[in-house]
């Protein structure tokens, strides 16, 4: 037998052993390959680099189990490079459900930055944890006064003794508004009661099927920039230099789609050199 015929015949469980791998390694090992960013993404990155270090942030978190794989490497990413500017992050949700997985983006955000940043719970960070009531109206009520909707952060501590609490009571304190909304569909509750009213700029996080629901507000301006999906949390990653899960499927998803299309391309040459040798 030939080495065209056994290549043809070869057992299919090969053939899926090599997909497990070109899929596990880039996931357990992310590689860097150069990546076209979209338009969204980078306007988005660039409106979160140009914020002016030390300025205070706040950070709606709103992604929950099913999206915090699309959302979350993107936003511990943020959290990294906001903290990296000096800047002031004030975290806080809208649903119960998101504040553990705010946290548990701050602790991984934490573990990847370097010694020499200063990224202290209460002082450059803080998490308020869950809203009362939620929705658009605990939203409108706590960014115009912060103190009549929470007394305390998320670990108990009364806002009054954080320091970096200190002369900040609603939405005019802020420099920027970063709305992780996952598939809430909240981002337009930040618009109308931040963007709007105090005139404070804003970027946005969501799901990938919804990110042509506030293409208007991008092109309005209303909007800097869309962080869409785990596509979007890979091209945050990959602009900011620090390989994390998102950009490790992103690749994942170019590698087996690569040896898809290698055995696509070799099956038919060897079947077309075969039929011109008039061994079919």
């Amino acid at each position: 037998m030939s080495i065209i015929d056994r290549l043809l015949n070869i057992d299919s469980r090969i053939i899926y052993l090599l997909l497990f791998l070109a899929l596990a390694f880039p996931i357990l090992y992310p590689v860097v390959l150069p990546m076209e960013v979209q338009q969204y993404s980078l306007t988005a990155f660039e409106f979160v680099d140009d914020i002016p270090d030390g300025s205070y942030v706040l950070f709606d978190g709103g992604n929950t189990a099913a999206t915090y794989p699309q959302g979350g490497p993107g936003m511990i990413v943020n959290i990294v490079h906001l903290l990296r500017k000096n800047c002031k992050v004030v975290i806080f949700s809208t649903s119960v459900e998101c504040v553990p997985f705010n946290q548990q983006a701050i602790d991984d955000a934490l573990e990847k930055l370097s010694s020499d940043v200063s990224a202290e719970n209460g002082v450059n960070w803080v998490n308020l944890g869950y809203i009362g009531g939620g929705g658009e109206s605990a939203v409108a009520a706590f960014v115009n006064d912060i103190r009549s909707v929470l007394e305390a952060d998320y670990f108990g501590t009364p806002i009054n003794d954080l320091p970096i609490m200190e002369g900040v009571n609603d939405a005019s304190d802020f420099a920027a508004v970063m709305w992780w909304g996952g598939s809430q569909g909240s981002i337009p509750w930040g618009i109308r009661q931040i963007v709007e009213p105090f005139g404070v700029p804003m970027t946005g996080q969501c799901t990938t099927n919804e990110v042509p629901n506030y293409s208007p507000y991008i092109s309005s301006g209303q909007l800097q920039g869309l962080i869409g999906g785990v596509r979007g949390s890979a091209e945050y990653e990959y602009l900011l230099n620090l390989p994390g899960p998102a950009l490790g499927q992103a690749m994942a998803t170019n590698f087996g789609g690569l040896l898809w299309m290698i055995a696509v391309v070799l099956g038919n040459a060897f079947y077309l050199i075969k039929r011109a040798r008039g061994e079919e």
